[in-house]
């Protein structure tokens, strides 16, 4: 039953950045091993998000929903992507604290006004 494809998976400029703040957050806090932890667990859901493009929750704003983007929650963090099946790829976008307005932030980053 393993005759899925899997995808490639592409992390974005802004992603890369986000994890790069995160780690280094843990770091300037004095956590080392906080660090060493979240890098990990971001690395797992590289990881896993090719091999199983759809395990993210669709993001639960219609908007951001409506233009394909999926979660995956690592931590206190939200890891945000889209599944383009016709190139059986996965693009990541950003990674951002749950606590953060994520609606707001992506729809005015990806233009998805009102």
């Amino acid at each position: 039953m393993d005759n899925a494809k899997e995808y490639t998976i592409e992390f974005l400029t802004t992603a890369l950045q986000d994890m790069t703040e995160i780690v280094s957050t843990f770091i300037m806090l004095g956590s080392k091993q906080g660090a060493i932890r979240i890098k990990a667990k971001f690395n797992e859901a590289a990881e896993q998000i090719p091999r199983f493009p759809y395990s993210g929750i669709t993001v639960p704003d219609d908007k951001l929903s409506k233009s394909g983007f999926r979660i995956i929650v690592i931590e206190k963090y939200l890891m945000f992507y889209k599944v383009f099946d016709n190139e059986s790829k996965v693009i990541v976008y950003h990674i951002i604290n749950v606590t953060r307005d994520y609606p707001t932030f992506m729809k005015q980053i990806y233009h998805l006004g009102e």
